[in-house]
């Protein structure tokens, strides 16, 4: 009986694209919130400037959230691979980084 060895599918890693997509959408919420903050802060308006410094570190957060899921499955995954000996996860074939 021949066993099927299980490989990163298709699946997997647009789950883990939407994660990396996500936490870069929320980084620039977060950013955008800071500077919203900035300029309240410069204005005099402390109390406005808390709550975008506040919304800003909530944006921060769950970036942070999406960036650790993507990591965690993507490890996971590689984890897989190695194991089972299937290589590389089918890529864009950038090696820019």
């Amino acid at each position: 009986m021949k066993q099927k060895t299980p490989v990163a599918g298709t699946d997997d890693i647009k789950v883990i694209t939407e994660h990396y997509r996500r936490a870069a959408e929320e980084l620039l919420y977060a950013y955008q919130r800071n500077k919203e903050a900035t300029r309240h802060h410069e204005s005099g308006a402390f109390k406005a400037a808390s709550h975008h410094a506040k919304l800003s570190k909530n944006h921060s957060f769950i970036a942070h959230e999406h960036l650790k899921e993507a990591v965690g499955k993507s490890e996971r995954l590689k984890e897989i691979d190695v194991f089972y000996g299937a290589g590389n996860v089918p890529g864009s074939g950038r090696k820019d980084h």
